[in-house]
């Protein structure tokens, strides 16, 4: 039986080199798309290519968007100790955004502006 070709060697592929042919994944993103957009990124799933996230018109990572959300989280958290309900801060409102940015501007020079993240 004659083939087109012939495989005459096998190559392993490094983690960096599977991140550039590996595209989008089977496995759902740390934190849902809504959270994403609470705390201003903006997010677009793709099927074979990696998920994409912008937060103030400037692209990151998977790993720098999930920063970003826990670093809200935290400030969230800090923020509303004790508090119960509708005595809490909310994302959008200016004192939890000054905190916010007092985080993530120094990491990421990133200044967010209180407006939700959406789909691009």
């Amino acid at each position: 039986m004659n083939t087109a070709f012939e495989l005459t060697e096998i190559k392993e592929l490094n983690n960096e080199e599977l991140s550039i042919v590996s595209g989008g994944t089977f496995t759902p993103n740390t934190y849902g798309k809504e959270t994403y957009h609470l705390v201003g990124i903006s997010t677009r799933y793709n099927f074979f290519d990696k998920d994409e996230f912008k937060i103030m018109g400037k692209s990151i990572t998977v790993d720098e968007a999930n920063d970003i959300v826990q670093i809200a989280r935290n400030m969230h958290s800090i923020i509303n100790g004790g508090y119960q309900g509708a005595n809490q801060i909310g994302y959008n409102e200016p004192r939890f955004i000054v905190a916010f940015n007092s985080q993530i501007y120094p990491k990421y020079g990133i200044k967010w502006d209180g407006v939700q993240g959406s789909d691009f």
